[in-house]
């Protein structure tokens, strides 16, 4: 069963997990995965800050609209039901819907992680013991971990858009010509695009609907799992 959260959260209440959460310091072994933009680069898809720009606005965006969003947004429902069975569910439909096995295990490995961390510290007090991931899908995971922590859908809806544009975009300055203000430039632009998507009911799509098919980043991360010299995992 999953422990209850509080009835009326306010932004002392879980502000401080979220901030700690959404750190890029956090141990959950994000800095090792580039997501499939090394394979991208690899492939002369990704030349520089316009094409860069461009794959988060259209590419990276639908993939949360489509995928990890509607994900997190059913786990949380998952949670507060105390559905275990759905919550199980959810993480094989997560596993499944990446498309290559590179993107699989990093979203689990990143998941696996934060759920150890969370459980060692803000969840350690909560009433988890029984409850068991098969995959540890990382937008899995944070829908259960935004529910325990009171924190409101729209807020949990821009923490997956930091940290998903962030890392892309940390991976980028190994890969690209871009430089550390040219990433803090673009991820300001690219938030600032994602916000009109974390609205209360915003990412609410049908289950038939989830899904993507980009043939050029799925190739791309395909390839990149058997070059013979990569920098990153995945």
């Amino acid at each position: 069963m999953m422990s209850e959260p509080e009835a009326v959260p306010s932004a002392s209440s879980w502000l401080s997990w979220v901030l700690a959460f959404a750190d890029s310091s956090a141990p959950v072994g994000s800095y090792a995965h580039s997501y499939g933009l090394e394979g991208m680069v690899h492939e002369g898809h990704l030349t520089g800050r316009a094409e860069l720009a461009r794959f988060l606005q259209r590419d990276v965006m639908e993939s949360l609209l489509r995928v990890d969003l509607p994900l997190l947004l059913a786990a949380r429902e998952a949670a507060e039901a105390g559905d275990a069975a759905a919550l199980v569910t959810l993480d094989e439909q997560a596993w499944a819907l990446r498309p290559t096995a590179k993107l699989r295990e990093a979203a689990s490995q990143v998941g696996r992680q934060q759920w150890r961390l969370f459980r060692k510290t803000w969840g350690r007090e909560a009433a988890l013991a029984e409850f068991s991931f098969p995959h540890h899908q990382a937008p899995v995971v944070a829908g259960v971990m935004t529910f325990l922590q009171n924190v409101p859908p729209a807020a949990a809806a821009r923490v997956l858009g930091y940290q998903t544009f962030s890392a892309l975009l940390q991976a980028s300055l190994k890969l690209l010509p871009v430089g550390p203000q040219a990433v803090q430039e673009l991820l300001h632009e690219v938030l600032q695009a994602w916000e009109s998507h974390c609205r209360e009911g915003a990412g609410q799509l049908p289950e038939e609907e989830w899904g993507t098919f980009n043939p050029l980043w799925d190739i791309a991360a395909s390839r990149h799992e058997r070059a013979s010299a990569r920098l990153f995992l995945s």
